[in-house]
């Protein structure tokens, strides 16, 4: 024994050191005073201590528990806890810390040494906190904070860790320290103290430092505090976004630039008003553009998720995004990176956003061919989460007009519309019947093709969906698919919805629904499928819940769609049924007081909504003349087709100039009499197809008029393309055959030639780009059956929900005025 008595070192030293546990036992039962023995090596280290220094376990459990002074330190005043971490021994901290011993409190000694100006000490303990707060695996693969948090928490871990973050050492060895905070920074307590500590503009200014791991750690941080809307806010007052943007455009590595796009990622989802901040942020949305060049999956993916949350409801950024040129970078994406799933769904919900309600967006991205590769993607997967993303990119890029609506719905077909609508997801759901809806107008339209395809079956399923939107939609698509320009009714359809029991679900819907506007969408399409059918009239009848007096209450509605709609369902069921006028006014009929506000109105939708009720319903509104009712809304309308810049309003009202031209003897001859031919035919020059056919298949009507047909022929004999229009959109029975034995005759005499820059009838297909471009006009005969074109067309539906946005330039006609023009006889 005299070597280690020299060096300062006694058997009992030797035995704790090198976990002799037997020989250190029999040590403390021949003379208990060595369990606190010191070395006489000049750090006077006790077993316990030696023990600890050994990182044995057994033996630092074997003295504690012989009662083994545990708050001793050595010559250089470290104890169990210092030696522990300058030595890395995690998982001896962790034991000392469960047995909680009032004389060894392990997390305070840690801090005590965290916020030490010693580097090497800041670092040790950092390293230790950070390992000891890991997170933990769960059952499902995940992470969850680790129960330590609390002790850290507790001792005043938080302050520490921003302590650190102040302190003037080197930044690489405050790492460790960040990495604690990030372990546990989920935690809302955590967040709290953090920023009441002052952590956030110490953090923000961590983000200029020349350690490319403290920037990381820092751009996480941010990240995180993000999700809170009040601290987002903070940290765009702090500056923290100049700084991230810094990173954005200094910055090559990758695992850098992936948390600083989070972080701008979650700024902007956290409000509104933030998120048009960064959007307004000079550099910000062409930095994050650029950054697409890059080919990590990991930053792409980020960046796609950057893209939705900033463009999400924000027209300005969604401009600024495709201005920059995202588009080509998210149809490469889409093609490289497209077998990463999700990447994929990123890709597509950031299409979605960018073009929703953003016609500038849309009209980009199509130009790029995005439609194409979500068609052939929509074709090829069935995963439901994925062909809801696609669907609604898809319906999102089609934006807000019917002919751009029509032409997506071309894209995705009938028969995959009928599938969206058996789906099990609402918003499939509401696209199918919106599709649906869309194709079952237009001049030419598919009406028969959903109606052969067993379309109808399918939404009417959808009148019993929970969602309200889908049952609107549905109601309004089955209305479209019986009933069409003209009021020209679909017999097989319309038989159809019969034997469905749409009838049933419709007249539930009115009877039962606690929302007046289902209640009278019902109605007019109840009045729109038993239109010119006596079995479903009959069969409406028979319902014992069924009277006229529910719609007419309507029209006393709070809300004035609903009470313009009253007058469109009752109109539905009069239109040319003398007996269901009849019915109507025996059970308390409508007053011309009902249609005032209407008529006057600076909204053009509904002054010519009313002016169409006035004409249909003049034999029953008791408190003015027939022939007065009728004339106001004869020259509201024709009023309209003059002076309307609206083409969704130009096509509706020439739709219900074609169903008045067809109803009642005398109605024509007043139209033409104010220059209704002549505004008809100026609206043949539109651009918008739909315009042009409702206007053409008007024309048709009037053309069984003698003197509306000299009119006609006047005007197609200066301009012969007139002619080629009209004969487009109408079947060989609308025309009057005097009508096309006089055009036989012009063309004998000789007609001035078509301008060979005149634009074209149909549109064909650009299959790269999935946009439509004019087909040649040789493709055209200048007459001759056209069967096999549907002429039915309508455009009163799709104006429902944008009706409030479509407001006449033009002050209305005093009624006043209006009754003094011709009677109508």
């Amino acid at each position: 024994m005299a070597e280690p008595e020299e060096n300062g070192w006694e058997q009992v030293h030797f035995c704790a050191s090198r976990g002799f546990l037997k020989s250190l036992e029999r040590c403390l039962e021949s003379d208990p005073n060595l369990l606190e023995l010191e070395t006489a090596d000049g750090l006077r280290q006790t077993p316990f201590l030696l023990a600890v220094g050994s990182g044995d376990q057994d033996i630092v459990d074997f003295l504690v528990k012989r009662n083994a002074k545990v708050n001793v330190v050595n010559s250089q005043n470290n104890g169990a806890v210092e030696i522990c971490a300058i030595k890395g021994y995690v998982s001896l901290l962790k034991y000392l810390a469960t047995l909680n011993l009032p004389d060894l409190p392990v997390y305070d000694r840690l801090l005590k040494m965290l916020v030490s100006d010693t580097e090497e000490e800041v670092e040790a303990a950092g390293k230790c906190l950070a390992t000891m707060t890991e997170k933990l695996e769960d059952v499902s693969g995940g992470s969850v904070i680790n129960p330590e948090w609390q002790y850290l928490y507790d001792n005043g871990g938080v302050p520490a860790i921003v302590k650190v973050a102040k302190n003037t050492i080197q930044d690489e060895f405050k790492i460790p320290a960040i990495q604690t905070l990030l372990n546990i920074i989920e935690k809302q307590e955590v967040q709290d103290q953090f920023v009441s500590s002052g952590g956030m503009p110490v953090f923000i200014h961590l983000l200029k430092s020349q350690i490319l791991e403290v920037v990381e750690l820092s751009c996480q941080v941010i990240r995180d505090l993000a999700v809170n809307k009040h601290f987002a806010e903070l940290l765009v007052q702090n500056q923290a976004v100049t700084n991230i943007l810094r990173i954005l455009q200094s910055f090559e590595e990758p695992e850098v630039l992936v948390f600083a796009v989070q972080a701008i990622r979650n700024i902007a989802q956290s409000s509104t008003k933030l998120c048009s901040t960064l959007g307004s942020t000079q550099g910000l949305i062409t930095a994050l553009v650029h950054l697409f060049d890059c080919n990590d999956s990991h930053l792409l993916l980020a960046l796609t998720q950057a893209v939705s949350c900033l463009a999400e409801g924000d027209n300005s950024n969604q401009t600024a995004f495709v201005t920059e040129g995202v588009s080509k970078h998210i149809k490469n994406i889409l093609i490289t990176h497209g077998r990463y799933r999700e990447i994929q769904h990123s890709l597509i919900e950031a299409i979605h956003k960018l073009s929703n309600g953003n016609q500038q967006a849309q009209l980009d991205l199509k130009s790029h061919g995005i439609v194409k590769l979500l068609i052939q993607l929509l074709k090829k997967k069935r995963v439901e989460a994925l062909l809801e993303k696609t669907a609604m990119a898809l319906w999102s890029l089609a934006g807000e007009r019917n002919d751009e609506k029509r032409e997506m719905a071309n894209y995705i077909d009938v028969p995959m519309l009928i599938e969206f609508l058996n789906s099990n997801t609402a918003n499939i759901n509401f696209i199918g019947s919106e599709g649906l809806g869309v194709l079952a107008q237009g001049p030419i339209n598919k009406q028969s093709e959903i109606g052969k395809a067993n379309g109808i079956p399918s939404v009417v399923r959808l009148l019993k969906s929970p969602h309200e939107f889908i049952v609107l939609s549905s109601v309004r698509t089955v209305r479209n698919l019986c009933v069409s320009v003209a009021n020209v009714p679909h017999h097989n359809n319309q038989n159809s919805v019969l034997q469905s029991q749409g009838i049933r679900f419709l007249l539930a819907l009115l009877v039962h629904s606690a929302n007046e506007v289902i209640q009278v969408e019902a109605a007019y399409t109840l009045g729109c499928v038993s239109m010119g059918n006596k079995q479903i009239l009959k069969e409406i009848s028979k319902h014992s819940d069924f009277s006229f007096v529910r719609i007419l209450r309507l029209l006393y509605s709070n809300q004035p769609i609903v009470r313009l709609l009253a007058g469109s369902a009752l109109s539905s069921f009069a239109y040319n049924n003398f007996t269901q006028q009849k019915e109507i006014a025996q059970q308390g009929g409508v007053r011309f007081s009902c249609f005032i506000p209407f008529l006057q109105s600076d909204d053009e939708f509904y002054r010519c909504h009313a002016a169409y009720q006035t004409v249909v319903l003049a034999r029953i509104i008791p408190d003015e003349e027939q022939a007065k009712s009728s004339a106001v809304g004869i020259k509201l309308l024709v009023d309209l087709l003059q002076d309307s810049e609206v083409p969704a309003i130009q096509s509706l009202t020439a739709d219900f100039v074609a169903s008045l031209c067809h109803s009642r003897a005398g109605i024509p001859a007043a139209i033409i009499a104010i220059n209704g031919v002549d505004y008809l035919c100026n609206l043949l020059h539109s651009n918008t197809q739909e315009v042009k056919g409702t206007a053409a298949i008007a024309l048709g009507y009037l053309s069984h008029d003698p003197v509306g047909q000299r009119k006609i022929l006047h005007r197609c004999r200066n301009d012969p393309y007139l002619m080629r229009k009209i004969l487009f959109y109408n079947r060989e029975f609308h025309l009057a055959s005097t009508f096309k034995e006089g055009w036989q005759h012009y063309r004998k005499i000789g007609l001035p030639p078509i301008q060979s820059d005149r634009t074209n009838l149909v549109q064909a297909k650009l299959e790269d780009t999935g946009s439509f471009v004019p087909a040649s006009s040789s493709n055209l005969h200048d007459e001759g059956p056209m069967s096999r074109l549907s002429t039915t067309f309508n455009r009163r539906d799709s104006l429902y929900n944008s009706h409030l946005s479509i407001v006449s330039q033009r002050s209305p006609t005093p009624l006043a005025s209006l009754v003094q023009i011709e009677e109508v006889k």
